[in-house]
């Protein structure tokens, strides 16, 4: 059976590059925003791992996103998906409870590598 991973952004091009990037690869659950993927996991859909685009959302506690993903799912591989390169952006997403960044836009070669080493 595929692992399963989260893909959570804001963005349809960014969901689209990922779904076909990794949909021949994996079992994928695909949701429009990080709140949406509080809720999948809250429902203890557990992914392997989570592509999560950095917003300014933010759960019913006040938490962050990523600081509530992280305190339920404690061992989910979750990688924030920023906007720019922004050193700020990268830190407080770690911060808050990602494991790495990525920048978009996003390259195939390089959402296939850092997948494979998460997974």
């Amino acid at each position: 059976m595929p692992k399963t991973i989260l893909i959570a952004d804001t963005s349809e091009n960014t969901r689209e590059l990922l779904k076909k990037t990794l949909a021949n690869r994996y079992s994928l659950i695909i949701v429009e925003s990080p709140l949406q993927a509080l809720n999948v996991i809250m429902k203890k859909h557990v992914p392997s791992l989570a592509l999560v685009g950095i917003d300014e959302s933010i759960d019913e506690n006040g938490d962050s996103v990523f600081a509530a993903i992280r305190k339920h799912a404690v061992d989910i591989t979750l990688i924030a998906l920023g906007e720019r390169d922004n050193e700020h952006e990268a830190v407080e997403a770690v911060k808050a409870g990602a494991t790495g960044y990525m920048i978009k836009p996003l390259d195939p070669h390089n959402i296939l590598s850092i997948t494979e080493k998460n997974i």
